[in-house]
């Protein structure tokens, strides 16, 4: 039987990574075998026939077969928005993720790209890292019309454009209960390219806006601080920790919350919350499916396509790329207020959009079943359509 290999950041303690495979993984068949690249030493159930690969790159793709399928499965893995030394060790993570696809499509396997985010791509090697990558995709789907947009420059077809895998969790049928709980999560600047503000400046004014916020509430707000990326490496966790500080001294109570791969014991923290404002792209996002008031402090482009897609309104959106950054800032206690005593959210969730992801992946699932399992047949025509060819089918 055919077999489905997934690839991403798994198992680094990322919120947002577990987030998309999640969603990714409710819209496949459960008696369909999924085995996940992970990382060593980390384990997580994701149910029956989900099995967690811990061994090398190498290893991994030597599993997979002719009629297999890999998938890149989301996050923003195409893109330049680095400072230089931190883009060269990202060049050469982008140069392993083509290579592996090149040895699957050696094998004879399915590549699929699924619920990227692409951009911003400024320079040559990037350009050619990511047409290179696009050749050996048989499909490709992107989480926001800015990626489509930007592989369209590139001259790369895309199979569909949809929000993000993550925002499969969302349940519409779900009421979510608020306490007096305003949530952040912040990120640190010091790794992008284009900033105009330091990670003190950033911390001391968000600190400053919602003690603002929390003596006019009379000291009855709580702020939860959401590490959203944990771990070793580019961790949340010291700049949020330095907030914790910051309004620990000015007499907030506020509480820290690390993500440890539980995505279910994170959500349950985040639900709780009226406001969240949200640094992190997943922040955003899961603030959306747990239903938040979003304010989004921008640090990358993906954070400003995600607010066009939920139309969420501009003086929600503080982008920290901007000369006059810290300005934005300084109104934010008056913006939590307006929103903690709100009673509608400040953007639109895209159900029906989510409900036509669900059933397109499904889809596209069974479409990459049916061409895998059946690779030299012609497929029957459907009433009003030719036969067609099914290994016929061109890459991208």
């Amino acid at each position: 039987m055919s077999k489905l290999f997934i690839l991403g950041h798994f198992g680094g303690f990322n919120t947002g990574d577990e987030a998309m495979l999640g969603g990714y993984l409710s819209t496949l068949p459960d008696n369909y075998h999924v085995t996940i690249k992970y990382k060593n030493g980390v384990d997580v159930n994701w149910g029956h026939n989900r099995t967690l690969f811990h061994g090398s790159y190498t290893d991994f793709i030597r599993s997979i077969g002719p009629d297999d399928t890999l998938v890149l499965c989301g996050g923003t893995h195409y893109h330049d928005d680095y400072n230089p030394v931190r883009l060269l060790r990202h060049w050469l993570y982008l140069a392993r993720i083509n290579y592996l696809f090149a040895r699957a499509k050696r094998r004879g396997a399915s590549t699929h790209c699924i619920g990227n985010g692409f951009g911003p791509i400024r320079r040559g090697i990037t350009r050619f890292l990511t047409r290179q990558f696009a050749s050996r995709c048989d499909e490709i789907t992107v989480r926001d019309g800015s990626s489509a947009r930007m592989l369209a420059s590139l001259g790369i077809r895309t199979t569909l454009t949809h929000p993000d895998l993550a925002m499969l969790l969302h349940d519409p049928g779900k009421t979510v209960p608020k306490e007096n709980i305003v949530g952040v999560s912040l990120t640190s600047l010091q790794a992008q390219q284009d900033k105009a503000i330091s990670d003190d400046a950033l911390v001391n004014t968000v600190a400053d806006e919602l003690t603002a916020f929390s003596v006019t509430e009379k000291g009855s707000v709580r702020v939860r601080l959401f590490v959203i990326r944990s771990g070793q490496r580019e961790s949340d966790e010291p700049i949020m920790q330095q907030l914790h500080q910051r309004l620990q001294q000015r007499g907030v109570a506020s509480e820290v919350y690390v993500f440890a791969n539980d995505l279910n014991a994170l959500l349950a923290q985040m639900q709780a919350c009226r406001v969240l404002l949200a640094s992190r792209f997943h922040s955003a996002v899961l603030g959306a499916v747990t239903q938040n008031r979003l304010v989004i402090l921008s640090y990358h482009q993906k954070l400003r396509a995600l607010a066009e897609e939920i139309n969420l309104p501009p003086r929600y959106v503080i982008d920290l790329q901007r000369s006059d950054a810290l300005r934005q800032l300084a109104g934010l206690s008056t913006t939590v207020s307006d929103l903690y005593w709100g009673r509608t959210l400040n953007y639109t969730f895209p159900e029906a959009a989510i409900s036509r992801l669900a059933n397109q992946l499904r889809s596209l699932h069974e479409e990459s079943i049916d061409i895998r399992v059946h690779p030299h047949l012609r497929r029957s025509a459907q009433p009003g359509k030719p036969a067609t060819q099914t290994a016929a089918k061109s890459g991208l």
